[in-house]
């Protein structure tokens, strides 16, 4: 958010994600993106991810995760939120053959996610 004029903020240590999401400034996100894993996961036997949060009234997510190394390649999204009391435990499941396979927002049509080849 920072990079376009906006003053959210987040940090990721062991394997949390904290942060503040502000409108100030026309902004209103964070992020996470990490460099591929050495080692790729195998979710041939996954129905799909399961996520847990605290909620945000009036807030949508976006999760993504990568069958490909290539740095600007397909993504595989899935959007939620809206709908959650503020500070409520929620936990989110995402069936990967829902999520949508798309490039800088974009659908990409004919894409089959490689379950075990997640990045």
């Amino acid at each position: 958010d920072v990079v376009m004029g906006g003053v959210s903020s987040s940090t990721f240590v062991d394997g949390t994600w904290n942060g503040v999401v502000s409108d100030s400034n026309s902004g209103g996100f964070v992020g996470i993106r990490s460099t591929p894993m050495p080692t790729p996961l195998d979710f041939s036997d996954c129905k799909g991810v399961q996520l847990r949060f605290k909620g945000e009234r009036n807030k949508l997510f976006k999760f993504v995760v990568r069958d490909s190394t290539d740095f600007n390649g397909v993504c595989w999204t899935s959007t939620f939120g809206g709908d959650f009391r503020l500070g409520d435990e929620c936990t989110v499941k995402i069936p990967l053959d829902k999520m949508i396979p798309t490039i800088f927002a974009r659908t990409v049509p004919n894409q089959t996610i490689g379950k075990n080849n997640i990045v």
